[in-house]
């Protein structure tokens, strides 16, 4: 089942442990994918280093890039022999977060992974500033990847929105969905959909009747069932794999993915293009920094108002 053409895999340089290689690896052996290898080798302690004569900078980092593209082929030997078909790129710049954006353009891919760090002391991923900005400018979905293994029988956590609003997020709900849906297929994983709703609003005075927070409540629950109850027929989403909790967004998923020990969560953003550039929501932002598990993140992008 051919879900992506080919696969953009960030490896980090030097390291003989790359978790994103594994996954991609295995996506692209079940989806029929091929896969562009990228290293940016940039070394600080090089590049920073001026007294370092123009010759002899020149032959360190010649040096730098050819020990990492030995690295590279030495990754990508036993999976050519798998039959996966594989390109290869190492490149020397200070700015890697803007490397990889300019090659990923260039390599016409449509999925990016990329290894993600996990702090030592709480289980939640941390990302950092070259994630971000692959995240905000990135023209393919991203797949986020820590350390651990996939099961053989995954889940995929599917995140929606239960009341969209207007047509743009109509549109991500079904982006969301398609992807996982194609994923959980190629896979042979398990697919799950999540959505959180908001609790009565505390602060309105609410005396009886319709607008009593009981009801307010059994309301909500009917609305967002019944929303939700749609996709999950269209996406043939089963009863028991359906996660309808109260509460804030970045709570709510987060708690959700752990307790169904989730391989990756599917999430979707609205680009916003304006003055400040292209940004993450704010939502998807939050949610990132909660997740203990892979993230692919797939984007719409909304066009300013003229």
């Amino acid at each position: 089942m051919k879900i992506f053409k080919k696969i953009f895999v960030v490896l980090e340089p030097q390291q003989q442990e790359q978790p994103a290689l594994e996954r991609a690896g295995y996506l692209a052996k079940a989806t029929d994918a091929s896969l562009h290898l990228f290293v940016c080798a940039y070394d600080t302690a090089i590049g920073i280093a001026t007294f370092i004569s123009g010759t002899h900078r020149k032959n360190i980092i010649r040096t730098v890039v050819d020990g990492n593209q030995v690295m590279v082929d030495r990754l990508a030997a036993p999976l050519r022999e798998d039959g996966i078909e594989i390109t290869t790129e190492v490149v020397w710049d200070r700015r890697p977060s803007e490397a990889i954006v300019n090659a990923l353009n260039r390599t016409e891919c449509d999925l990016l992974m990329k290894l993600t760090s996990v702090h030592s002391r709480v289980p939640e991923v941390m990302f950092n500033h070259v994630d971000w900005n692959i995240l905000r400018y990135a023209h393919c979905p991203v797949l986020l990847v820590k350390s651990g293994q996939w099961d053989a029988i995954g889940q995929v956590l599917a995140a929606v929105n239960a009341a969209p609003g207007d047509t743009v997020h109509e549109d991500l709900n079904t982006l969301i969905l398609e992807t996982a849906q194609n994923l959980a297929r190629g896979l042979d994983f398990e697919m799950h959909l999540v959505s959180a709703y908001p609790a009565p609003p505390v602060f309105v005075p609410i005396a009886s009747g319709a607008n009593h927070p009981i009801n307010y409540r059994r309301k909500m629950l009917q609305m967002v069932q019944r929303n939700i109850g749609k996709l999950a027929d269209t996406y043939q989403v089963t009863d028991n794999h359906i996660h309808l909790v109260e509460g804030p967004v970045d709570w709510v998923i987060p708690k959700i993915s752990r307790e169904i020990v989730a391989e990756f969560v599917v999430l979707g953003s609205v680009a916003r293009q304006g003055v400040g550039g292209i940004t993450l929501g704010n939502t998807a932002e939050h949610i990132l920094d909660k997740l203990n598990c892979d993230v692919m993140v797939v984007k719409i992008t909304e066009q300013p108002d003229p």
